[in-house]
């Protein structure tokens, strides 16, 4: 049996990479515009999600918050575009499910293991 954490290199590690970039970007961006009018925590905690994507570090997790932060966004009508939030929960949803890949803090923490029985 194998582990849960078998992060691909290569091209398929790049795509990860490039796609928790552009999902951390979408989260700061719209997040840094926001939190200059109105601060809030849940600004904050949006903030510290997107710097986490950015870095790749407990990348299920916060893909898993960045869906919830973002459903809850678009029923609220309080932040941001909707299409915005639409991205950043397809996004965080895609995430959530494949994890950090190999060029992440979780790949270097979590790599390539094998379970031996």
């Amino acid at each position: 049996m194998e582990s849960l954490f078998r992060y691909p290199r290569g091209f398929v590690g790049f795509a990860l990479f490039l796609l928790r970039i552009a999902a951390g970007i979408l989260l700061l961006s719209n997040t840094c515009f926001e939190i200059l009018q109105n601060p809030s925590l849940v600004l904050l905690i949006r903030l510290v999600v997107g710097v986490g994507l950015c870095f790749g570090f407990l990348t299920p997790f916060l893909g898993i918050i960045s869906v919830a932060l973002s459903f809850w966004a678009l029923f609220s009508g309080l932040m941001g575009p909707f299409l915005v939030q639409l991205a950043t929960l397809i996004l965080g949803a895609a995430i959530a499910l494949l994890g950090g890949g190999a060029y992440s803090i979780d790949g270097i923490l979590f790599g390539r293991r094998r379970v031996i029985r």
